[in-house]
């Protein structure tokens, strides 16, 4: 398995798809990790790694000299992120296993990897591609919110990155994407067809993201005043940062006149500077990296998802939901989730819808109580990990066992 990132601490959506599927692949198969990592790597993340896999390679790339390969990259007619996670210790460390092992299969988390897949020394290996997301459009939205020579970027980024999607899907067995939905918007890119494109979900751990109800069960029977509202994120990431300014302008002073004794939480690592301004309002609170989100979490009365710009599912809404959590998510941001407004969540996209769902919650317990619990059902029903990687083992089984016409 090839991954753009350390998959382990689950700390942020790509890792907890890429640790959840690495874990699973490694109870009935012999697991290579090859990755690459711009910061150190503590001991105890390499022994976790260790646990479930025969080896692992951790390659270094640096935080400045990755940008150089990116830009080398982009001259030489790649996207910026093939030069980004490219690191030639890797790439011979895997020439390396290739002469000592037999593989049945390569797993490639994500287009940035495909380039190690390309190598001749695992070329012929049958090649299973996570894309996760259709990047290729986030790039696009990007360019169409950008200003002046951004755009240009951009869209030249959405090109050579959708070039990438396409050859996955070309090459290799299979190409797994996040949703069924998002599946289709990568298979609307491509000529008509039958294609190997398949929708593999995202998962929960339902033990850890459980209900802690008895932090709330007073305010499960009466209504609220003073909501607290929390988003969770990781809170250098564009679309993160973008969500909650939209918000902090064009939502938060009208609550707070609704609402005097509002208080916004921003749970995440890394606040950049546009973030950590934010703080600047009246009732909102940035905290930085902490120990554990579900405390946070936990102590809301609603969790917001506000994302402009997303692509996939968002983990933070699925672990949400889990907790059996007031949620309230823009269309996009609870894109790809088999989740009904009104049913197990309620969508809103204006700012005026916006504020009308969070009155909504705040002066019905009877609908909180209702969505929260429909909300805890569908996730234990269809969103554990077990069920939504079983698909990705038929995929593998598919492709992989002889077929007795072979074997015999």
């Amino acid at each position: 398995m090839l991954t753009h990132r350390v998959p382990f601490p689950p700390d942020r959506g790509d890792r907890i798809r890429s640790w959840n599927i690495l874990k699973f692949l490694s109870k009935s198969n012999d697991m290579y990790l090859g990755c690459v990592s711009d910061e150190p790597v503590p001991d105890k993340v390499r022994k976790k790694l260790d646990s479930v896999c025969e080896h692992v390679t951790i390659a270094p790339i640096g935080s400045k000299s990755k940008w150089m390969r990116a830009g080398f990259s982009a001259s030489q007619g790649r996207s910026l992120t093939e030069g980004l996670f490219w690191s030639p210790t890797l790439d011979r460390s895997l020439s390396q296993w290739t002469k000592q092992h037999q593989f049945d299969a390569v797993i490639v988390y994500c287009s940035s990897m495909l380039r190690y897949a390309r190598r001749p020394h695992l070329r012929n290996i049958p090649h299973f591609v996570d894309l996760v997301d259709v990047d290729s459009q986030k790039f696009y939205e990007y360019a169409d919110n950008a200003k002046s020579w951004k755009r240009a970027i951009y869209r030249t980024e959405a090109n050579r990155v959708q070039r990438l999607e396409h050859d996955a899907v070309r090459l290799s067995k299979a190409v797994t994407l996040v949703s069924d939905a998002e599946a289709e918007v990568l298979c609307n890119t491509l000529q008509q067809g039958k294609h190997g494109v398949h929708g593999v979900a995202n998962g929960v751990d339902t033990e850890y993201f459980a209900p802690q109800n008895l932090l709330q069960a007073d305010k499960h029977q009466t209504a609220i005043d003073s909501p607290k509202l929390v988003f969770v994120g990781v809170m250098n990431y564009p679309p993160n940062v973008e969500a909650l300014c939209w918000f902090a302008a064009n939502v938060w002073p009208k609550l707070k006149q609704q609402y005097p004794g509002a208080s916004l939480e921003i749970v995440g690592k890394h606040p950049n500077n546009e973030v950590l301004h934010l703080a600047n309002h009246d009732g909102i609170h940035v905290t930085g990296s902490v120990p554990d989100v579900r405390v946070h979490v936990a102590k809301a009365d609603i969790v917001i998802a506000p994302l402009q710009i997303a692509r996939g599912i968002q983990n933070k809404v699925l672990e949400a939901l889990s907790m059996a959590k007031p949620v309230i998510a823009s269309p996009k941001a609870s894109h790809g989730i088999n989740a009904s407004h009104d049913q197990h969540l309620l969508i809103a996209d204006s700012p005026s819808e916006w504020l009308q769902a969070i009155t909504r919650f705040c002066e019905s317990p009877e609908l909180r109580h209702i969505l929260s619990q429909n909300a805890r059902d569908l996730i234990c029903q269809r969103y554990t990990w077990q069920a939504t990687l079983s698909k990705l083992n038929e995929l593998l089984d598919e492709h992989l066992t002889p077929k007795a016409s072979e074997s015999a």
